[in-house]
């Protein structure tokens, strides 16, 4: 993600627009923001299309890409000290990745990037959200005048049409 582009930052926001409209009910429809946050964080557990979704993949992918060889040096590497000593289970060896993985430089650095790449998709959602509603807003104006008008000329010519008549 070192070279963030508006293409990449397009796609980003399409991924996201994505993954919001899948939740949008489950979230709306819970009772607290406490509870919205926890319906989140479980999102992997309780939704079934949770790793179909393309923000997710493509999530995958850059962790994939960026900690991969890393996790795998580290599996070898902790997988052949233990080989030499006791044996020791398959938690032991992810918490053991996890922990140095999280550790790392790389991690933090993909973590950084990620986190201010994520911060300019958002940021720029959100100022498109804030100008379709001011486009909004003005429409509404602009519709609620036509209709004062259209009230005002329709009662001036009832007016007229009924003086014309007495």
């Amino acid at each position: 993600m070192a070279h963030f582009s508006g293409e990449d930052q397009a796609t980003l926001q399409v991924m996201l627009r994505q993954l919001f409209q899948s939740v949008k009910e489950k979230i709306t429809g819970a009772p607290s923001l406490e509870c919205a946050e926890e319906i989140l964080l479980h999102l992997e557990e309780t939704d079934e299309n949770f790793h179909n979704y393309e923000f997710v993949k493509y999530l995958r992918q850059h962790i994939c890409n960026t900690l991969g060889s890393m996790i795998e040096e580290e599996m070898e590497k902790w997988t052949s000290d233990q080989n030499q000593g006791e044996e020791s289970g398959y938690d032991t060896v992810v918490q053991h990745v996890t922990k140095r993985t999280q550790e790392s430089k790389e991690y933090k650095e993909m973590m950084h990037s990620l986190k201010n790449s994520m911060m300019v998709v958002v940021e720029s959602m959100i100022d498109k959200f804030e100008e379709d509603e001011m486009r909004s807003r003005e429409r509404q104006r602009k519709i609620q005048k036509e209709k004062s008008r259209s009230y005002c000329t329709d009662n001036c010519s009832d007016s007229d049409s009924s003086s014309n008549q007495v």
